[in-house]
């Protein structure tokens, strides 16, 4: 028997697809495309036996979660009984346990599949929770969890999510409730009742459905669509607010019918309540998408959109830097009393049974310290961020940080860490501490994310800003006393402990290294804050809450791979010294090319790129293809690395026109000389 991972090319892909419809009815709906989408990243194990395929696991890769889904398992009528479910869950845990970017396992199985429960539990899974399905019938479903058990510096809180909230309109509700009748394809909404989708999604729905109700003359169906709803949950929202919405939306959705209204009441409610996915069939409403969006914080798509992009909306509203553009920060080093008890008043976790007064004696403690530093964000004249350190002993100090209760609030919290490690980087710090007492469960899976770890009841990052090989790995653990396994299993592994270990960089991990092209401009508005000063009105605020970032460049013959390194080399440019010249280094993280609207609306979340620019990019053909590159973790060079020292160290003379791919000898090269120079 053959276990292995397949793509879309495989001769199995077609066995896979028919054995899953053959048993969609307790695997659940898949969305026409869904198959082709988990093939494509060889999400799919097969067990084989010569021609005859036996069985099937899809799965998904959850990395914000750090964690591993199972979507799908079946094995064939014939194949039953054989073990081949372990075999397909050996192989999936062999991908993954050692991948320290995942902790776990999940699946969600209907409690009442006795035999599928027998199988999670001999194998080693737990139930965690027990929830209601989605579906019409009332049944519940048990949470299954395989731990991998990370005792190190890379426990993470996996099964904690933050779901997707999306509002349904009327049309998907009613044909939701209708489930047993026979819908095209591409107008069946079944795929919202995937059992899989509990995890992450939660939908709403608008209130005016109680008007469209009311007009429904039979008096069975609107009482078993009243009885429906009830599996959802309603969206509150400003009603004046709502009305005003609907009023502009006149513009992109006009007719004066009672559906026209009821379209844009329930698309205005979605908008009002800060709900920022609309899933609807209607087809007026999917034709003004683009003119909506581009005035709304709001995305429209039908079920099978929605189920087929769920990963990149999981990322969107975990963090979208362009819900804060504009946020600056302001010192609190002098400020008054008044408003000081402002900052109190906010920032006190009152509904967490936090003592006010413990709390502002703590931050009259720090206030009146002369070695600390506290400041606030400020966004729209608000304060929405409260945080104080010092650098005490080479060790950043933090003892409060505070994040107003708002949608923006772990975009901000990402931005502030990130902050804080490139102020630990710059100072020579070798340890960052968070001894901060009330740290929510959210910001603790985005600090465990960054690479902290719990240590004598506070957050501790340890920043190495050294450059070594892997066989120093062990000297360096040692010396700086970190937590991590004593044995290292592979290069995937090791690219995990540099980046959680971040700047450290490890010189022979082997991933693609890349000189890319970029403009002084685009430098300025992305990471390079030396080059933004430069100009008269210095540095863009809006970049600092960008902690990941997308650069768009035309397609060229070269096609980058990811992970890999990158080193930013500025183009000519006669208005900044930091031209001709490397500047910056960063991980390449994704490489999506495709039709330049499609990979705008994929991004345009991340604020800095706006539309008029990929249109020029694209020479203003939207149906030619662009490139973007998203990166994270940049380190800047205060000395840049000039044209003549790179082209010597590469070997040859470049225009660095578009992309070169250097040996990871001359990018260690390159990289030290950064760093010498800082």
């Amino acid at each position: 028997m053959t276990i292995e991972c397949i793509n879309n090319e495989s001769r199995f892909f077609q066995d896979v697809k028919t054995l899953g419809k053959r048993n969609s009815a307790t695997l659940g709906f898949m969305p026409e495309g869904g198959f082709e989408d988990h093939a494509q990243n060889k999400w799919i194990i097969v067990a084989c036996i010569d021609d005859t395929l036996c069985g099937y696991l899809m799965f998904r890769e959850v990395p914000r979660y750090s964690r591993v889904s199972i979507v799908h398992l079946c094995i064939d009528e014939n194949h039953r009984g054989r073990g081949i479910t372990q075999k397909l869950l050996d192989h999936l845990r062999s991908l993954y346990e050692y991948n320290y970017s995942y902790n776990g396992i999940s699946l969600s199985c209907r409690n009442d599949y006795i035999g599928a429960t027998s199988v999670w539990q001999k194998y080693g899974f737990v139930s965690k929770t027990q929830i209601r399905s989605r579906s019409v019938e009332e049944n519940y479903l048990n949470k299954w969890w395989y731990d991998f058990n990370r005792q190190d510096l890379f426990s993470l809180a996996a099964t904690q999510s933050k779901k997707i909230r999306a509002l349904l309109d009327a049309n998907i509700i009613i044909k939701l409730r209708d489930i047993e009748n026979d819908y095209a394809p591409m107008e069946d909404p079944r795929c919202l009742l995937s059992d899989w989708l509990i995890d992450e999604t939660e939908f709403l729905y608008a209130s005016e459905i109680f008007n469209e109700i009311n007009r429904d003359k039979d008096r069975k169906r609107a009482q078993r669509t009243r009885g429906f709803i009830n599996h959802f949950v309603e969206a509150k929202h400003n009603i004046e607010d709502r009305k005003r919405i609907a009023q502009e939306l006149e513009e992109f959705i006009t007719g004066h019918a009672d559906n026209d209204n009821s379209d844009r009441i329930q698309l205005a409610t979605c908008i009002a309540a800060g709900v920022r996915y609309f899933i609807t069939f209607d087809q007026g409403i999917l034709d003004a998408k683009e003119a909506i969006e581009s005035n709304y914080d709001v995305e429209i798509l039908t079920p099978q959109e929605f189920v087929l992009f769920i990963d990149k909306l999981i990322d969107i509203e975990s963090y979208s830097p362009k819900q804060i553009l504009g946020a600056v920060f302001h010192s609190l080093s002098k400020i008054v009393n008044k408003e000081l008890e402002l900052c109190i008043d906010k920032f006190w976790d009152q509904k967490g049974g936090e003592n006010k007064k413990q709390f502002r004696n703590s931050i009259l403690k720090v206030v009146n310290s002369s070695s600390y530093i506290i400041d606030t964000v400020k966004y729209n004249n608000e304060n929405i961020a409260l945080f104080a350190y010092k650098n005490d002993n080479s060790v950043l100090s933090i003892p409060i940080i505070r994040i107003s209760d708002a949608k923006n609030r772990d975009t901000l919290f990402m931005g502030l860490v990130n902050e804080f490690i490139s102020r630990a980087i710059k100072e020579k710090c070798h340890q960052i501490r968070i001894s901060e007492s009330n740290i929510k469960e959210r910001y603790s899976s985005i600090l465990l994310k960054f690479g902290f770890i719990i240590q004598d009841s506070s957050y501790v990052k340890h920043v190495i800003d050294e450059c070594i090989a892997s066989d120093e790995l062990g000297r360096l653990i040692k010396q700086n006393n970190i937590p991590i396994l004593d044995e290292l299993i592979d290069q995937s592994q090791l690219l995990d402990i540099e980046r959680k270990l971040f700047p450290l960089k490890i010189t022979d991990i082997d991933i693609p290294c890349y000189i890319i092209p970029i403009k002084a401009v685009w430098a300025a508005h992305l990471f390079d804050k030396l080059i933004a000063s430069e100009s008269l009105f210095g540095a863009d605020v809006n970049r600092l809450w960008n902690v990941e970032n997308v650069y768009y460049r035309s397609t060229k013959p070269i096609t980058e791979k990811c992970p890999a390194r990158i080193l930013w080399y500025v183009s000519f440019d006669k208005n900044s010294t930091r031209s001709k010249a490397i500047v910056a280094c960063s991980y390449l993280d994704e490489v999506v090319t495709g039709l330049p609207k499609d990979v705008f609306r994929r991004y345009k979340h991340y604020g800095i790129y706006e539309w008029k620019h990929v249109y020029n990019l694209c020479n203003k053909d939207i149906n030619s293809f662009v490139r973007a590159l998203k990166f994270s973790q940049t380190q800047l060079f205060e000395k840049p690395i000039d044209y003549s020292t790179v082209t010597k160290i590469i070997g040859t003379k470049n225009t660095f026109a578009s992309p070169v791919r250097i040996s990871k000898d001359m990018y260690s090269e390159i990289y030290k000389l950064g760093h010498e120079t800082k």
